[in-house]
């Protein structure tokens, strides 16, 4: 039986041009990994966000 968990977080760690977080998410998609898994090996919490997250916080003035 294939360990998906140490195949991914070794690939992972060679370097994002193997596998990117969001690579890593798809195998929590498929049911490869976990949730918890995909924060061991990217220390992020999944799911991950998909738009970047803006805020205005308007102009400061004195």
């Amino acid at each position: 039986m294939m360990d998906w968990f140490t195949s991914v977080k070794t690939i992972y760690g060679w370097g994002s041009q193997y596998y990117s977080n969001a690579d890593v998410a798809r195998f929590v998609e498929w049911g490869r990994i976990t949730e918890e898994q995909y924060k061991q090996i990217t220390g992020l919490t999944y799911p991950m966000t998909k738009h970047p997250i803006s805020a205005d916080l308007g102009s400061a003035t004195n």
